[in-house]
């Protein structure tokens, strides 16, 4: 789910994440889809689902003055 303080819109979200650095249950990941842009710490359960936190932006407005949204998502792993 991304939500855009611009707007206070909460929009569902797909996107592709590329972990970047792990360190036991948390992960630094980034990723993005056609519309957005995000950076999320991820957070490894016991069951096998990794919740996800972080910011996102609209590529469109990647380089421009305002507030990123939050992004909260989850994974599952196989």
């Amino acid at each position: 789910m991304n939500l855009d303080l611009k707007t206070l819109k909460i929009q569902p979200e797909n996107v592709y994440l590329l972990r970047v650095f792990e360190k036991d249950r948390l992960s630094l990941n980034i990723g993005g889809n056609m519309k957005v842009g995000v950076l999320t710490l991820g957070y490894k359960t016991k069951i096998p689902i990794m919740v996800h936190s972080g910011l996102s932006k609209r590529w469109d407005m990647l380089f421009r003055p305002e507030l990123p949204g939050i992004f909260v998502g989850f994974e599952v792993k196989f």
